[in-house]
């Protein structure tokens, strides 16, 4: 089968670095252009630009290993439904997350951090895989088992300390979509599967 939802959202990440609607700093999301300028529309361009061919390819090449497999599962229509409702869901809680550590921790960084990628995205696919559906990865001295739940978090950590420069706001935010959406749709579709 074919995955042509992940490869059209994989064609149209890479058109839109070759060609961009507008500069990454003009499609990019934070709370300051959004909710103060009034610049909805980034919600929808964020996820979609890309500042290096690197950035792009990680992110890419990720998408089609996770895209592929959902769409397997899932079916075209779905997963490209899916994908595009955790970019938005996603984007606004990157949003919200960045306007509450603006307001608790009084530093105006979190207002304007702005924000592009689809890597926010593969961190709620990541995170709604391995809530579904997690399996061990290590047994510790002391009896306690490492699962596949908290290794998206993990990642996530991982990938702040050596590229300081990626948003850590934006895959935290992209993780909670994807918990958000495994403690509710997914979980009910599982159980009632199981049920059967």
């Amino acid at each position: 089968m074919v995955p042509w939802a992940t490869l059209a959202l994989l064609a149209l990440n890479v058109a839109l670095f070759c060609r961009p609607l507008r500069p990454p700093s003009g499609a990019c999301l934070s709370v300051q252009t959004v909710w103060d300028q009034g610049q909805w529309h980034r919600l929808f361009l964020a996820p979609f630009h890309h500042l290096s061919w690197c950035h792009l390819l990680m992110n890419m090449a990720t998408l089609f290993w996770l895209g592929r497999e959902m769409e397997r599962e899932a079916g075209g229509l779905q997963t490209g439904t899916l994908l595009l409702f955790l970019a938005l869901l996603g984007g606004l809680l990157h949003l919200v997350l960045n306007a509450l550590l603006a307001l608790l921790t009084g530093h105006q960084w979190y207002w304007q951090h702005c924000a592009v990628g689809f890597s926010g995205v593969l961190f709620s696919l990541e995170a709604m895989g391995r809530q579904v559906e997690p399996f061990p990865v290590a047994s510790l001295a002391s009896g306690v088992t490492v699962t596949t739940r908290w290794l998206c978090l993990l990642e996530c950590l991982l990938l702040a300390l050596l590229h300081p420069r990626s948003s850590l706001t934006g895959h935290v935010s992209g993780i909670l979509a994807g918990l958000a959406l495994a403690a509710g749709p997914l979980r009910l579709g599982s159980s009632s599967s199981s049920d059967s």
